[in-house]
């Protein structure tokens, strides 16, 4: 089964995604960064949803640090207000953003896109493409 890390330091917010995401994922929780490092080392998570306000340490350094320790790892950060220092840093990085109160289709379909643009990407590096979609040299 797919894994998701959810790292914000607001209980509610922690357990209203996992009930929602539980169905279709593994879902492991953190409430600051430091249990969030905790949690990448010993699940390896494919998505990490990472709220920006975090008690410890701020969520931009925690994604950089994640983003330095795995480029290709999906982290969606999610915040309750986007300032233009964070939309900079999180195009930097590659990653995605939500801001709060979020959509849950939205992030559902976030999610999965992000999920299935990784794993095509993954198949063409590897040139594991399906029949459908290879290229012939001719």
């Amino acid at each position: 089964m797919r894994s998701i890390l959810i790292v914000d330091d607001e209980i509610g917010i922690r357990e209203s995604l996992r009930m929602i995401l539980e169905k279709d994922y593994e879902v492991f929780l953190a409430k600051n960064a430091k249990e969030a490092f905790s949690q990448i080392e010993e699940h390896s998570p494919e998505v990490i949803l990472l709220d920006v306000t975090l008690p410890d340490l701020d969520g931009l350094r925690v994604l950089e640090r994640i983003k330095q320790n795995d480029p290709k790892i999906i982290v969606i950060v999610i915040t309750g207000e986007m300032t233009e220092k964070m939309v900079l840093e999180a195009k930097r990085l590659r990653t995605r953003y939500v801001t709060k109160p979020f959509d849950i289709d939205e992030l559902r379909l976030i999610i999965a896109r992000s999920l299935s643009a990784k794993a095509l990407f993954t198949l063409t590096i590897n040139h594991q493409l399906p029949d459908y979609l290879a290229i012939e040299d001719k």
